[in-house]
Formats: structure tokens, C-alpha cells, sequence
């Protein structure tokens, strides 16, 4: 079994130096927070969890179908928030504008994942990255400054340009998100 989800890689190396600031943010650091390696950015499409490894190839096909005719483009990293809220947050994240492009094609892939017998989280996609997760909130305030002060900052136009099939593989220094197929968007 594998563990896997199907998501968009993002590099911005802007928006990395911003978080290597407020890895040094006194007040937001009083919080206990796993920050992500900008190199596992991802935005998740869809997380399929312990999948058979005899399914990959499947899914190889149902992403390729899904995004055959998508052009690649660009969208915006703006915005900060939480999930699910500042007096208990648990995930930072930076939000992502502009998934419209891709919207019909993660439609049709998610209704191809269902007709193949897979199961998926069935949330409305909330596009964002995940920074880091928050493994204690010892100072809620800082969360709910840091969001008054970046909820509109545009921190860096991002290339969505391809979807990939991601195993995520648990170690323990961080998880590793080990690209299994990855369709070039045209």
C-alpha cells in the first residue's frame, strides 16, 4: 500500500524568505509550529490515502485524461490564514487565487476517481499551502496579528503547470513527497 494524493507543486522562493521571517518572529514562535519544507509545497487536489500500488497506473490515466487539454498559467500567493481558526488553529497557510483554469478538470477527474472505485476527502477544495502546522497554540494573538497584517499580501505570483501523483512517505524528520507521475500542463 501507498500513500497518495494527487496535488500541484508550488516554488516560490519569495514567499520562502517571508516564512524564514517569521521563523524568527518572537511572538508567533512562542507557538510550537512544524514549519514545511518549501521543497513538499503542494496544493492537494485530492488525498486518496492507502492506495494499492497495483492502482498507480490508473491513476496515471485518469490525471492524464482529466488535464490533457489544461494550460499552464499563473496565479497568486496571497493571503495568510489558519484552518479552522484562530482561537484553535492547527495548519498556517497561505492562500492561492485563481484555481478557475483547473476547476473543470478536477471535476471531471473527481468524478472519474469515483467511477473507479476510489475513495476521496469529499471537502470543497480550499486552495492554500500549508507552511506549517501547529503542534501547540501557546499565543493565539500572534496568529490573529499576523492575519490582520498579511490578509491581503500578495506574496508572489506562482506557475501552476503541472499535476502530480504524489506518495507520502512518513520519516522522522518530516514527510516525503515522492512524485510517482506528473502530466505537463500545455
Amino acid at each position: 500500500m501507498k500513500r497518495l494524493f494527487i496535488g500541484i507543486p508550488i516554488e516560490s522562493p519569495k514567499s520562502a524568505r517571508q516564512v524564514e521571517v517569521w521563523k524568527k518572529d518572537r511572538q508567533l514562535n512562542r507557538n510550537v509550529l512544524n514549519w514545511t519544507t518549501p521543497g513538499n509545497w503542494h496544493i492537494t487536489l485530492f488525498f486518496l490515502g492507502s492506495t494499492e500500488e497495483s492502482a498507480v497506473i490508473i491513476l496515471e490515466q485518469l490525471i492524464d485524461e482529466s488535464f490533457c487539454e489544461i494550460q499552464a498559467y499563473q496565479a497568486e500567493l496571497r493571503g495568510v490564514g489558519v484552518f479552522p481558526n484562530t482561537n484553535n488553529p492547527k495548519v498556517l497557510w497561505l492562500g492561492l487565487e485563481d484555481l478557475q483554469p483547473l476547476m473543470a478538470a478536477y471535476s471531471k477527474l473527481g468524478e472519474l476517481l469515483q467511477q473507479n472505485g476510489f475513495s476521496f476527502d469529499q471537502k470543497p477544495l480550499k486552495p492554500h499551502l500549508t507552511i506549517a502546522r501547529v503542534k501547540r497554540a501557546d499565543n493565539p494573538s500572534a496568529f490573529q496579528s499576523m492575519l490582520s497584517k498579511f490578509e491581503e499580501t500578495v506574496f508572489d505570483q506562482v506557475n501552476i503547470n503541472k499535476v502530480v501523483l504524489f506518495e507520502s512517505i512518513s520519516t522522522p524528520a518530516g514527510p516525503i513527497y515522492n512524485p510517482l507521475f506528473q502530466k505537463q500542463l500545455i
